[in-house]
């Protein structure tokens, strides 16, 4: 028997196929799959490229696989459930296939009871967990006005304002202002300036300016430095809020960090995010998976197999 595990982000597509024993036999990656942000179409389109290739690799079709897991970004309330069950359903057919935020695939890579909280820090930010009751939250995770802060593209919106107020000196002068244009493949804000009011910013210089940020940070850039100790923090008080919701505050629990910028290692963003959710809950400690987060989707699809289909 096979299951295939699915974890669909804001960067890309990544798609597992593996037996019942575990072993994975096939792999596939597709583009943006977030439907919030790139849209129904093209993120099914995306997942579809990531199944096929992974069934290729796998030399099997779709009506082999027993058991499927999406964890996705986007899956926040029940109005994105509805757009994300046809979907799946259209990709899947007959195959029995469950639809995850993403945060939980993520904890299952790292924790197997399923118990702790898990925050997320890559494109975007999101928070969920699960306490020992079986009681689980997964917060909004939506966008600024609605309440969700932090992620690679609040880090882009914030490496650009400052960049852009240390050139007009409205604040404390940093390096982004010279390292941000040649991003853009020009000689200084000015231009960038213009750049961006005429073309946009692309997919590319999305993702270096926020490789670029940890990097000013490491040379010793106060603003890089403060950018992550902010953004660290913010998260860390979801985090917090999660806990408290579901009573944990005087508990000792993991708190599973995954997404591309949680992924760094990097300390100012890891020591600001647990100062945050200490104040709530001082028993909190970090893990940071050593495993992709669509292994955990594997994991849970072998998990519901076990058990005919019934969640643990």
């Amino acid at each position: 028997m096979w299951v295939l595990g699915m974890d669909a982000g804001g960067t890309k597509a990544h798609c597992q196929i593996a037996g019942d024993n575990g072993v994975i036999i096939g792999q596939g990656f597709g583009g943006p799959s977030n439907y919030q942000t790139v849209g129904a179409e093209n993120a099914k389109k995306e997942l579809r490229t990531a199944i096929e290739e992974a069934l290729g690799h796998a030399e099997l079709k779709i009506s082999d696989i027993s058991m499927a897991v999406f964890g996705m970004s986007g899956a926040d309330e029940e109005i994105d459930f509805q757009i994300l069950r046809p979907m799946v359903k259209e990709l899947m057919g007959d195959v029995p296939a469950k639809i995850l935020h993403d945060s939980w695939i993520g904890m299952k890579t790292a924790v197997e009871d399923m118990v702790g909280i898990v925050s997320i820090c890559g494109t975007g930010a999101g928070h969920s967990g699960r306490n020992r009751e079986g009681k689980q939250l997964t917060l909004r995770n939506l966008d600024f006005e609605l309440g969700n802060l932090g992620g690679g593209s609040d880090l882009v919106s914030k490496a650009l304002h400052y960049a852009f107020r240390s050139n007009e000196s409205t604040f404390k002068k940093t390096i982004l202002e010279e390292k941000i244009p040649m991003i853009f493949g020009v000689s200084d804000m000015e231009e960038v300036c213009r750049k961006i009011r005429i073309h946009g910013i692309d997919r590319e210089e999305r993702y270096r300016i926020p490789v670029m940020v940890f990097d000013a940070a490491d040379e010793g850039d106060e603003v890089s430095k403060l950018l992550l100790e902010n953004m660290g923090y913010e998260e860390g008080l979801y985090g917090g809020g999660v806990a408290s919701r579901l009573g944990m505050k005087e508990e000792k629990f993991p708190v599973v960090l995954i997404g591309g910028l949680f992924q760094t290692g990097n300390s100012i963003l890891i020591n600001s995010y647990m100062k945050a959710i200490h104040q709530t809950a001082p028993g909190a400690y970090p893990v940071i998976p050593d495993k992709p987060p669509v292994a955990g989707a594997i994991g849970l699809a072998l998990d519901l197999l076990k058990n005919n289909g019934e969640e643990l």
